[in-house]
C-alpha cells in the first residue's frame, strides 16, 4: 500500500512539471500564428524591414531607319494628313512674337538664362519651326489633332536617337474652341489645312560638339497595317 501511494505522488510530481514545461514553452509564442521570436537577437530601432536599394530602369537604344529622314524641304504624309515645314529659325531672340502665347513654365524652365523681353542665353537657343498641316484625303469628314505634334531628336553615327526635346514653348496663336489644355489643338475639314509658327528650347549641352543637325519627328499609327510610323525632318542649325 506504502509503495503505491509513493508511485501516485511521482506521478502527479512529473505531470506538474510537464504542465510548466508547456507553460513556459507557450509563453515564447506570441498570438496564434505560433512564430517564436528571439528578442535577444533584436537591436534598437529594428523595424524588421530589410532595406533594399532603389531600383534603377535602363531604357532600350533606339534606332532610326535612314530611309525616315527626309530633307526640310520635302513633306511627310501620313494617314492622309501632309506636314509640311515652311521655314524655321535657331536664334536666342524672341523677337516681336505674341508674348500672351508663350508657355507659363518657359521663365521658370530657364531661369538665368532668360531676359525680360524673353532672349536668351548661356547655351540656350530657340528653334522656331513654321509647320502646316494638311487634311489632304481620309474617311472622316474632319479630323481633330495638336499643331505641336513634332519632337524634337538627336541622331548619332551609328543611327541611335537621342531625345532633346517634345515641350512646345510657344505658338503664334491658340485654338480658341476649349479649355486652357486644348490651346494647340486644330480641326480640319477634307482639303483644309492650318499653318503655325511654334517654338522649342535647344540647351547646348544636350548637343554633341560636332552636331550640325538636329531632328523634327512626326509619329503617326498607319491605318492599314497598325503600324508605327516615324518620319525625321532633317535640320541644320
Amino acid at each position: 500500500m506504502k509503495k503505491k501511494k509513493i508511485t501516485a505522488i511521482m506521478a502527479v510530481i512529473m505531470m506538474a512539471a510537464g504542465l510548466s514545461a508547456c507553460s513556459q514553452s507557450n509563453a515564447k509564442l506570441e498570438g496564434k500564428s505560433g512564430i517564436v521570436k528571439d528578442e535577444a537577437s533584436k537591436t534598437e530601432g529594428d523595424t524588421g524591414v530589410v532595406d533594399q536599394a532603389p531600383a534603377t530602369y535602363v531604357q532600350d537604344a533606339e534606332y532610326v531607319n535612314k530611309d525616315d529622314i527626309v530633307s526640310v524641304d520635302d513633306t511627310i504624309e501620313i494617314n492622309g494628313i501632309t506636314y509640311k515645314i515652311e521655314k524655321y529659325e535657331h536664334t536666342t531672340e524672341f523677337g516681336n512674337r505674341n508674348k500672351d502665347t508663350v508657355a507659363d513654365f518657359l521663365k521658370d524652365s530657364c531661369e538665368g538664362n532668360i531676359d525680360e523681353n524673353y532672349n536668351l542665353s548661356n547655351g540656350y537657343s530657340y528653334l522656331f519651326i513654321t509647320l502646316t498641316i494638311t487634311y489632304k484625303d481620309g474617311d472622316d469628314k474632319q479630323i481633330e489633332g495638336n499643331r505641336n505634334v513634332g519632337v524634337l531628336y538627336a541622331i548619332k553615327d551609328d543611327m541611335e536617337r537621342i531625345q532633346e526635346n517634345s515641350d512646345c514653348v510657344y505658338i503664334d496663336n491658340y485654338w480658341l474652341g476649349g479649355d486652357e489644355s486644348d490651346v494647340y489643338h486644330y480641326v480640319l475639314g477634307k482639303g483644309e489645312c492650318i499653318t503655325s509658327e511654334l517654338g522649342y528650347i535647344i540647351q547646348d549641352e544636350w548637343m554633341s560638339e560636332d552636331s550640325k543637325y538636329i531632328y523634327y519627328c512626326i509619329e503617326g499609327i498607319d491605318s492599314k497595317t497598325n503600324d508605327k510610323v516615324q518620319k525625321y525632318f532633317k535640320l541644320e542649325l
